[in-house]
């Protein structure tokens, strides 16, 4: 799955995105692998998507990345080859990849797609995106789950139709999107990832150095045994008064700036 870059639509703006996918797992040198139960797509440049695969199907002997990453690979077949007749609606994307996968397994997932002015966003679980506008979250999509740490999810064969939450966003030059798996926001604080944005925005970096950064901070935090996490307070929430640390778990980021769409981009 490939990296984003400016384009070319109807609307006033561009986004230019890059992402990122870390697991989990460690090799012989403590170095975090790529892979694991995470996937994303960033796709015609204004469409994009990140789903996380349920560990328990390991159990079971099956891949859990495998139905993850599939849902996400039929998004971004279906959106690319359906440039005639441009697909506008994530829901429908989303409910027509649920149909066409048949990797057994189950997932979290959001897809989304920008227009030019709105971004548009079907979100399943907990998975989410914030919007950063200068230098403070705009706007954040919920987590969707049945209980503490138990997130809705679709299984093969599901209709998605049911279980969908969307969003429609105005976006404005110079926001900035952050859409991630759950192991970024159960171990970064909101306040934190747009302090990280803002400040490597100034410094100069670009959508990839920062997704990368935020990807590789929340597994540091996920490792720790003692850190402060939403994770620690949403588990001291229910009851666990005694949970410390981050959630070990597959980290999957993408960056989005909104940018002013060039002449050379409208054509």
């Amino acid at each position: 799955m490939g990296l984003g870059s400016l384009t070319k639509f109807q609307g006033d703006f561009a986004i230019h995105g890059q992402g990122v996918r870390i697991s989990n797992s460690k090799n012989n040198n403590g170095q975090a692998l790529t892979g694991g139960e995470d996937a994303y797509f960033v796709a015609c440049q204004n469409w994009l998507g990140v789903a996380d695969g349920v560990g328990q199907w390991s159990l079971e002997g099956i891949n859990a990345g495998w139905y993850a990453r599939e849902l996400l690979e039929n998004c971004e077949k279906i959106v690319s080859d359906s440039k005639s007749v441009p697909m506008i609606k994530p829901e429908e994307v989303l409910i027509r990849s649920a149909a066409e996968s048949q990797s057994p397994g189950s997932s979290t997932v959001l897809v989304a797609y920008f227009d030019g002015q709105v971004l548009h966003v079907a979100n399943i679980g907990d998975s989410g995106f914030i919007v950063i506008r200068n230098g403070a979250v705009f706007k954040r999509s919920s987590a969707m789950v049945h209980e503490f740490n138990f997130p809705l999810q679709i299984e093969r064969y599901d209709d998605p139709t049911e279980f969908i939450e969307g969003y429609k966003i105005d976006l404005d030059e110079g926001d900035v999107i952050v859409t991630a798996t759950n192991g970024l926001f159960d171990n970064l604080y909101e306040k934190e990832i747009a302090s990280v944005v803002s400040k490597s925005l100034q410094d100069s970096l670009k959508p990839q150095d920062i997704a990368e950064y935020l990807a590789m901070r929340a597994q540091e935090v996920g490792w720790s045994a003692c850190a402060r996490t939403p994770f620690a307070d949403a588990a001291h929430a229910v009851g666990y008064v005694g949970y410390t640390g981050g959630k070990l778990d597959d980290v999957t980021v993408i960056v989005s700036l909104v940018q002013k769409r060039s002449s050379s981009n409208s054509q």
